[in-house]
């Protein structure tokens, strides 16, 4: 159709990067944990793919304090986000910038 041959085409491998709705779910590491840090396990809901995850993570490292965030995705379901924080973050807080960034926070 496009008047190239089978035999002309080269193919290259590439590592999976996923598309910008699915890509690979990210953990981010923003500084080291002191011993003070508190760790914050939070659900939410709405996440369904990578891009999701990786959305609330920018948005929650953005957070003075921040250390790490990694979520547990469950597409279409409750996702589980683990905050490392030192000092420790505030419900409201957490809860306004997860809902800024279009998610939801539940409690089961």
């Amino acid at each position: 159709m496009c008047g190239t041959t089978t035999s002309e085409l080269s193919l290259t491998a590439k590592e999976p990067e996923g598309c910008a709705c699915c890509a690979p779910q990210t953990e981010a590491e923003a500084s080291s944990p002191t011993d003070d840090a508190v760790i914050k396990d939070v659900l939410v809901e709405g996440l369904s793919c990578g891009s999701c995850a990786a959305k609330v993570t920018d948005a929650l490292t953005a957070l003075d304090g921040v250390h790490s965030v990694e979520i547990n995705l469950v597409s279409g379901g409750t996702s589980t986000v683990h905050i490392i924080a030192d000092p420790a973050l505030a419900d409201p807080e957490v809860n306004a910038v997860i809902e800024k960034a279009g998610y939801r926070l539940t409690t089961a």
